[in-house]
């Protein structure tokens, strides 16, 4: 999983010696091999908000590679160094994870920063924020515990232009794609990414727009989505990782499956949207990964034909162990056919 965001897993299959492999591997209750269970017990630990008093044992070598790849150091970090639940730990486990702390609070502010200037210029121009840059700080009780990769925005395709001008003293167009439903502009350190539905290239949405929540510290005329929207706009994202997403992705669904107001409109939105698949096997993992929610995941799952389902829970239980640090690139552009939208 850790290789997720590009890497390739290798993976054994039958042949002379698998059912040695069998017994090495043997499986723990939900298909997660034994060495992942103390894994997982230890990330629920240093992604929940409100952590417990000691970490569960596990390998922490294993568990700071894990926590570095899916964006997930600075929040356990946090915790290490303000809580209980580091007492003990070794000083370089401790380091590793620290610096990266340090590197995501001036990586977002500076980021953050940047992007509330630019907003301030834009005007009277709608503009809705998505993913990190929405969810730091509403999601998120700390600003440095979900790094901001990308500033992604979303604008109405009639007001891109009166965007660019806008903020036309500062940053200039780098780019465009998906017929003109995508732009790239850059100030030359930073760049701010437009788009204009849900997910790169995907068609105006108008409930993103119609629905959006004021987000007042980004100037105001800007926002972020609805609960609704916000879910959708990261389970597309998923589903364009064929769900080899980031594990800071499933956290952020975390936070969200408890926020929907209207689960049955959700899922027709996404049946509409070609994300039931998507939605599916999301629901499924944020549950295996935090079983907290459960319940929540469950009331937003979107019903699928049998081969559909099967497909889709066959992925997910590949997706679902954080011990597997790397996937076959081949397998992962197979699940993207299955539940990209």
């Amino acid at each position: 999983m850790v290789g997720r965001p590009g890497a390739a897993s290798r993976r054994k299959h039958g042949g002379a010696g698998a059912g040695a492999l069998a017994g090495i591997c043997r499986q723990a209750p939900g298909g997660l091999t034994t060495s992942a269970v103390p894994l997982l017990d230890a990330l629920r630990a240093l992604t929940a908000f409100q952590p417990p008093p000691a970490l569960p044992a596990c390998d922490l070598g294993l568990l700071g590679d894990v926590l570095v790849a899916h964006g997930l150091a600075p929040m356990a970090s946090y915790h290490v160094e303000n809580g209980r639940i580091g007492a003990g730990l070794p000083d370089a486990f401790r380091e590793r994870l620290l610096s990266q702390y340090q590197g995501v609070v001036n990586d977002n502010v500076l980021k953050l920063v940047t992007l509330r200037n630019a907003l301030k210029d834009a005007g009277d121009v709608p503009v809705v924020l998505l993913e990190a840059a929405a969810y730091v700080d509403w999601l998120y009780p700390h600003m440095a515990w979900r790094p901001v990769a990308d500033l992604r925005l979303a604008v109405r395709g009639e007001d891109g232009a009166r965007f660019a001008a806008a903020i036309s003293g500062t940053f200039r167009v780098a780019g465009t794609g998906a017929g003109g439903r995508t732009a790239t502009f850059t100030d030359g350190k930073i760049e701010l990414q437009l788009q204009e539905g849900l997910w790169p290239g995907a068609p105006e949405d108008g409930p993103l727009f119609s629905r959006r929540r004021p987000a007042l510290a980004f100037g105001p005329s800007a926002a972020r989505p609805g609960p609704e929207e916000a879910l959708l706009a990261t389970v597309a994202d998923m589903g364009r990782s064929g769900l080899f997403a980031p594990l800071v992705a499933y956290v952020d669904l975390r936070e969200l499956v408890g926020r929907v107001e209207d689960a049955a409109g959700l899922k027709a939105r996404a049946a509409a949207l070609g994300l039931s698949r998507a939605l599916h096997g999301a629901t499924l993992l944020v549950a295996r990964f935090f079983p907290e929610t459960a319940d929540a995941a469950a009331a937003i799952q979107p019903g699928l034909a049998l081969a559909e389902r099967l497909a889709v829970e066959r992925l997910a239980e590949a997706a679902s162990d954080p011990s597997r640090l790397t996937h076959l690139r081949g397998a992962e552009a197979a699940a993207r056919l299955l539940v990209s939208p």
